[in-house]
């Protein structure tokens, strides 16, 4: 039996999402809340495998309930799914509390479905030490601590007093952060800096070509269109690196 709480406080969307789960089986026995002490409270008395929680309750927060339930020995490791009508920064900063993963309203029954039955399965545990176990950054984005893993970063831009981080989830923008501040924090051996302005994750990129000025190189990468540059200064250090990665890809 896996117990799995909700808490949404608009009572139509808590009764879809709870008969969504609960068409999975008898396996699955369903709380629901409408606000953070009932959420507690339940909490408290039963031991909660998985939260769902609405992060934008009306009058509360989901997201301070959500740290709140992290304090709790029990639920340190347990796996918690945003609800949200919000797409910008959520995975990353949610990952600061070691969230799996949001879901967007209007819910997709499938989505649920499918991500209840894994989040339940046997590697659950196994999964969650995983990932808090990888190395990350944390850095400022408009009043919120966002935790960035390092292995997700594909490569970090500066202009003047803005830093843009380009991650396999999306692009953060951070003010007042220098390029070498950012280097020594995410201190990685496989993100390299590749210009005075930027630094390139050599596990992402695809390929190096010259651009019209003959000083410099273009980087491309898997998992975006976007583009960095190679200083002549750095391009023996990058291309012997790239070049090391391309032979244990086809090397095994």
């Amino acid at each position: 039996m896996y117990n799995i709480l909700i808490l949404e406080d608009d009572h139509i969307q808590l009764k879809t999402l709870s008969e969504i789960i609960k068409q999975l089986g008898d396996m699955y026995q369903v709380y629901e809340a409408t606000n953070t002490t009932e959420a507690f409270k339940i909490a408290s008395q039963n031991a909660i495998d998985l939260f769902y929680v609405d992060i934008n309750l009306k009058n509360e927060s989901g997201f301070k309930f959500a740290l709140e339930i992290r304090k709790i020995k029990r639920y340190r490791l347990n796996w918690i799914v945003f609800v949200t009508i919000y797409k910008e920064y959520m995975l990353s900063a949610f990952k600061k509390i070691h969230c799996y993963d949001y879901i967007i309203k209007p819910y997709n029954k499938k989505q649920i479905q499918r991500m209840t039955e894994l989040l339940m399965s046997d590697g659950r545990a196994q999964v969650a030490v995983t990932e808090i176990n990888e190395k990350f950054i944390i850095v400022p984005i408009k009043n919120i601590e966002v935790k960035i893993f390092v292995n997700e970063i594909i490569f970090v831009e500066v202009f003047i007093r803005t830093s843009i981080i380009h991650t396999t989830n999306g692009s953060f923008t951070i003010d007042y952060l220098s390029l070498k501040k950012l280097n020594s924090m995410i201190n990685d051996k496989n993100i390299l800096q590749s210009h005075r302005s930027y630094l390139v994750n050599i596990k992402y990129i695809s390929k190096i070509e010259k651009t019209n000025n003959k000083t410099s190189y273009k980087i491309y990468f898997y998992n975006t269109d976007k583009t960095a540059l190679l200083g002549n200064n750095y391009k023996k250090r990058i291309m012997e690196r790239f070049n090391n990665v391309v032979d244990e890809e086809i090397n095994g």
